[in-house]
């Protein structure tokens, strides 16, 4: 059985590596970075400035061996000061477009009440099924549950719809991503009152 600890910077490779595995399927990630040259380059480059903003919030967490992850922002989060990285390759005019059109989408869908942000949870798939993710969420869970606080999500395919309302997800939500992006769902969990 893994252990749940929180991330660290000495973990920033192979948690790119994981989450770069587990979303190469991912219609959002996928429509970002289209050609598997784009999405593999680096092994996992493409994921470093999330993990660097992420791990700066302190809420990420992930298994013992690196094989999960599972990024959270808190409801209040702290402004980072991250400088941008002077030898990341500049990004293209296509990518940025597609991050200009979907940023604003998410904002409009997100939630204007403090909730916790489910912001990256993944898998790598050979450990996938193995309720990896249940154990990454658990945290944050009783912490919303504790303080009376929602947890929100977006995501992208209908069997992942189907996979968060096991854990009383409920969506929001939903919307299509333009350029032919992506269709998405926004989705809530309530704090239990068990």
């Amino acid at each position: 059985m893994s252990t749940v600890r929180k991330a660290t910077e000495a973990d920033t490779a192979r948690l790119c590596r994981t989450a770069m595995h587990a979303f190469a399927e991912d219609p959002v990630m996928r429509w970002l970075f289209p050609t598997d040259e784009q999405y593999f380059a680096g092994d996992g480059d493409i994921m470093r400035p999330l993990f660097k903003r992420w791990l700066a919030f302190d809420w990420t967490f992930t298994t013992d061996d690196c094989v999960a992850v599972a990024a959270f922002v808190p409801p209040d989060p702290p402004q980072l000061d991250i400088a941008p990285d002077p030898d990341a390759p500049p990004i293209p005019a296509d990518l940025m477009e597609r991050f200009a059109t979907i940023g604003p989408l998410m904002a409009a869908n997100t939630p204007p009440e403090p909730h916790w942000y489910l912001n990256l949870i993944g898998t790598h798939p050979h450990w996938q099924r193995q309720g990896l993710g249940a154990s990454l969420m658990a945290p944050i869970f009783d912490i919303c549950d504790r303080d009376g606080l929602d947890l929100y999500l977006e995501t992208e395919t209908v069997e992942n719809v189907a996979y968060y309302s096991h854990f009383g997800y409920a969506v929001r939500t939903e919307w299509d991503v333009p350029l032919d992006g992506p269709h998405m769902w926004g989705m809530l969990r309530p704090p239990s009152t068990r």
